[in-house]
């Protein structure tokens, strides 16, 4: 099975290449459920402090219910009460903080089918290479030059896909929040 899909002749720069993008896809992969994970958590205490904002009149209890809740929305409520520019710091300096690491999966999906690439050319050079050095060329001399440049094309992109459409995805559920935070923290004040 492993000569149907070419890794039988592989060279230690393919190998090389696939452990590179199989650190890549790893790391891309923990990040990406790390934060959906964590996005969610978020939104949903903030869910909940919202809520009870919504439904509670009394001043005291949503107090002593934000201090329970661990939510931003609830931290955000109890610093506006001291001043707006400490719950805006505040806001800002969460956003910075959950916005960490996104342009390492960014750079992730940009670079994984370059890294991919870089196997394809030093494929195609052993191809050429081994044409280079037999007298009569056939497709045994070809094929597994070729396959191990298509091995890594394919790896580098089955790295980057999942890579961009993570980022895109989380990136735009975490403006979401910090959007519904914003417009919290701008309702305290009115």
């Amino acid at each position: 099975m492993n000569s149907y899909f070419g890794f039988s002749h592989i060279g230690a720069i393919a190998i090389v290449v696939l452990a590179i993008l199989a650190v890549m896809s790893l790391f891309s992969w923990s990040f990406m459920i790390y934060k959906w994970l964590q996005i969610r958590s978020i939104s949903n205490k903030n869910r909940v402090f919202l809520k009870k904002f919504i439904e509670t009149k009394d001043k005291s209890s949503l107090e002593a219910f934000a201090k329970a809740t661990e939510s931003i929305a609830g931290n955000l409520y109890l610093l506006n009460r001291e001043s707006f520019s400490s719950a805006r710091t505040f806001l800002e300096m969460i956003n910075k903080e959950l916005e960490g690491a996104f342009p390492w999966l960014a750079s992730i999906g940009a670079t994984a089918p370059f890294v991919g690439l870089f196997g394809t050319v030093w494929g195609i050079i052993n191809a050429f290479n081994n044409i280079g050095n037999v007298q009569s060329v056939t497709i045994a001399t070809v094929a597994p030059g070729i396959s191990e440049a298509l091995v890594t094309t394919a790896a580098g992109i089955f790295v980057a896909v999942p890579a961009v459409i993570g980022y895109n995805i989380l990136h735009t559920k975490l403006e979401s929040v910090f959007e519904e935070l914003t417009g919290f923290l701008e309702a305290l004040q009115k």
